[in-house]
């Protein structure tokens, strides 16, 4: 993206800023921009057995990772198993306010110690030969002791990792050699002072495989720049292509998105008609994209063409022959039931008399449902604190911006390459009245599974389906391209740099 552009942007930016009624945290006036491309990564890296090999060695075998929270082990005794790239991890509340983190192996033969989760458990006992170990990790019981006459017990101490804690999340590192959890998070915490991550609490937890690399999907949610392709529905407001502020700080990168900024010669079009059909516009180019029924849908050109396609935008019938595929998921896919916020929002633009810009009057909205849970702290919620930050702690966790429920994290499917786990979190804020109830388990979706199989998500999961539809192509263009790298972008791929470079200094490591 051109210099001037983005100065253009930090200009718009700081001018939103000064418009704030409500103070503005310190955080939203740091300016890190990353510097100059350009960035090209070899293709090689999203499918090579031989470079996934070297990232199990110099990255997950070294690198700090989130692999639970502290709502998944409410009581003494409970742990979760945590699996990466082959390897498996045993995280346990071993007392009040205490985790420990075990390799997942039994010391005798080594079978895996837990498959699943589980509670309140007073023994770590191995289901093959029934060695055990107390929470703390120290040897209980070897049966038939005698027939290992050099064994010394004081030398069967379950093997620990590293454990690091952040906003209630447990982070492990497997290195005994790694650097303090808190040098390699940095001031990452001082970006949630007014809802500290230690306030939340797990409210629903959805995990999909995908068939893609680990890095091409942990990639795809780190920029705003694919929303223009993949979700035009939500270009209202001024949304264009310099309109998300990037900056990179030490082992994280942020991304704030504005949605506030007028957009850079985005066509004018009639409103819609409110005849109860589902209708959306694609508003780079006016095409109508209307539901006939789950899995068909028709289009129709500003020139009066018409074309009707199902799901996957085959095209049926009609003189329009091509369309977006997003669109055609969105109209055409499975109904979502809006959440109450969806519908206060679609509520209030229709009354909206007063021409309040979209990006104030959804934090109004926000506003409002947060003082009925943490009402000391509403008011005090400028508006920019409202919308799109997310931020990426390397190598592969993403959490939003503190009034944001949404958290992200992707890992290797095994050691398959071609395969990884999505993950999202959605973390609220804990009641002032202390009353919640935390999600319980991880509700899992195959590669086949819609995302709308998954109702806790609402709308997110038809976006997620967008999403997740480019993927595996994505997968499969990388080995069918003529080219050996793939060509980041200067200022809207940021993250993604910024993330390349990272890795490209841990695997580079002695």
């Amino acid at each position: 993206m051109a210099t001037r552009s983005v100065r253009t942007l930090d200009d718009a930016f700081r001018k939103m800023l000064d418009k704030e009624t409500r103070p503005i945290p310190e955080s939203f006036r740091r300016d890190s921009p990353i510097g100059p491309g350009p960035t090209f990564v070899p293709v090689k890296n999203y499918y090579s057995q031989e470079f996934f090999d070297l990232e199990v060695e110099k990255l997950w075998k070294r690198v700090w990772q989130m692999a639970a929270h502290e709502d998944d082990l409410p009581n003494i005794g409970d742990y979760l198993p945590y699996d990466i790239a082959g390897m498996s991890f045993l995280i346990v509340k071993s007392g009040e306010d205490e985790y420990k983190a075990y390799y997942n192996s039994c010391l005798h033969r080594g079978r895996k110690l837990r498959e699943h989760r589980g509670k309140q458990a007073d023994e770590l006992r191995c289901p093959f030969h029934g060695w055990a170990w107390k929470l703390d990790g120290s040897i209980k019981q070897i049966p038939c002791e005698w027939d290992f006459p050099d064994l010394k017990r004081e030398e069967q101490s379950l093997p620990e990792v590293k454990v690091g804690r952040w906003g209630r999340y447990i982070f492990i590192n497997p290195d005994e050699n790694c650097e303090p959890f808190e040098d390699f998070i940095g001031d990452l915490p001082s970006h949630f002072k007014l809802l500290p991550y230690e306030n939340r609490y797990k409210e629903a937890h959805v995990a999909k495989i995908i068939r893609c690399n680990w890095k091409a999907a942990n990639e795809a949610f780190m920029e705003s720049y694919h929303v223009i392709a993949t979700h035009p529905q939500i270009l209202m407001g001024g949304a264009h292509d310099v309109d998300t502020k990037y900056d990179v700080f030490g082992n994280y990168s942020r991304a704030i998105r504005c949605g506030a900024l007028d957009s850079a010669g985005m066509p004018q079009w009639d409103p819609l008609p409110e005849d109860g059909k589902m209708r959306l516009r694609n508003p780079l180019n006016g095409f109508v994209y209307v539901r006939i029924e789950e899995g068909l849908v028709e289009v129709t050109a500003p020139d009066g063409r018409t074309g009707r396609f199902d799901i996957q935008a085959r095209h049926l019938e009609g003189d329009l022959t091509e369309v977006n595929p997003h669109l055609v998921s969105w109209a055409g896919g499975p109904l979502v039931e809006q959440t109450e916020f969806d519908k206060a929002i679609a509520e209030k633009a229709k009354k909206n008399e007063k021409k309040i810009h979209p990006r104030v009057l959804a934090a109004e909205i926000q506003r409002d449902a947060l003082r009925n849970v943490v009402p000391s702290i509403a008011d005090q919620v400028s508006d920019i604190e409202f919308t799109s930050i997310f931020f990426t702690l390397f190598p592969n966790f993403h959490p939003w911006g503190s009034f944001n429920r949404i958290n992200y994290r992707f890992r290797p499917h095994g050691t398959n390459p071609n395969e990884c786990i999505m993950e999202c979190i959605y973390l609220a804020p804990i009641p002032e009245n202390g009353e919640y109830e935390p999600c319980k388990e991880i509700h899992w979706l195959s590669a086949d599974d819609d995302w709308t199989d998954a109702p806790e998500l609402g709308m997110l999961a038809k976006v997620f389906n967008q999403d997740v539809r480019n993927l595996p192509l994505v997968q499969e263009g990388l080995k069918a391209t003529a080219k050996e790298f793939v060509q980041l972008a200067d200022y809207n791929e940021t993250k993604p740099r910024h993330f390349q470079m990272l890795l490209e200094e841990w695997l580079s490591r002695e």
